[in-house]
């Protein structure tokens, strides 16, 4: 992928186009037909992962861990946007009351849950005080990686057109399954009654929606060996650029 710039110097008007995974800015005169090219680093590469709840997103991105990318997770940033002791912190509960403070202090994050899911206009209140940070830790993360030279950084997040972000990365997948398959994972794995996890699914965009914005879309319909397949298929396509 090229990207074209231009740049006005003392001399004039130059065109400036960087190749992305080459490494090299190539210079055009708009005046002269020549051109030469200046060594760069490579840059860096951010793919965001997204899915409903229990569509694999977590099991995608630990596969892309082991094959080398550096990850980021947005829900766990979420956690760090309200700990004790944050301005998050405060406005949360100045939002919620006590009754979202655990006995250590800290937001329970259960009990936060249950009556943002139960609530849209709780939820949209909170989405408001955390995603803002969410993405300043984002843009943050990843300045970061760069400057360290890291070729290529993944964002697990499940809200990432939900809370505008999808602009962070260079590609977007979206991991998807069927409705009943996400709802036998969430049961099974947090344990939650089945009309809770329905709510929880019903709380996010459609699939569709997802599916008709992504760069590529990874169906998580088989076993890991199949996730793995797929995903691993994806990486070589995109660090072979």
């Amino acid at each position: 992928m090229n990207k074209w710039f231009q740049v006005t110097d003392s001399v004039g008007i130059w065109f400036v186009m960087r190749g992305l995974r080459s490494g090299k800015i190539f210079y055009l005169r708009s005046s002269q037909s020549w051109c030469f090219e200046v060594p760069l680093k490579p840059s860096m590469i951010t793919i965001a992962v997204t899915g409903g709840i229990g569509a694999g997103k977590t099991e995608t991105v630990n596969i892309l861990e082991r094959l080398g990318a550096q990850t980021v997770n947005a829900d766990l940033l979420g956690h760090a946007a309200y700990a004790k002791g944050t301005e998050g912190y405060a406005e949360v509960v100045r939002a919620f009351g006590d009754r979202v403070v655990a006995e250590d202090g800290e937001i329970d994050r259960k009990v936060l849950g249950s009556i943002v899911f139960a609530d849209p206009n709780s939820r949209r209140e909170l989405e408001s005080i955390v995603w803002p940070r969410i993405r300043e830790m984002l843009s943050d993360c990843l300045a970061r990686n760069a400057a360290n030279e890291v070729e290529l950084t993944v964002i697990e997040a499940a809200v990432l057109y939900e809370a505008g972000w999808s602009d962070l990365a260079d590609s977007v997948w979206s991991v998807e399954t069927t409705y009943h398959q996400r709802l036998a994972r969430i049961t099974e794995k947090t344990g939650i009654a089945e009309h809770e996890a329905r709510r929880r699914i019903d709380a996010q965009i459609p699939p569709e929606a997802r599916i008709e914005r992504a760069d590529e879309v990874i169906c998580n319909d088989g076993d890991l060996t199949h996730l793995e397949q797929r995903v691993s298929a994806l990486w070589e396509t995109i660090t072979k650029k």
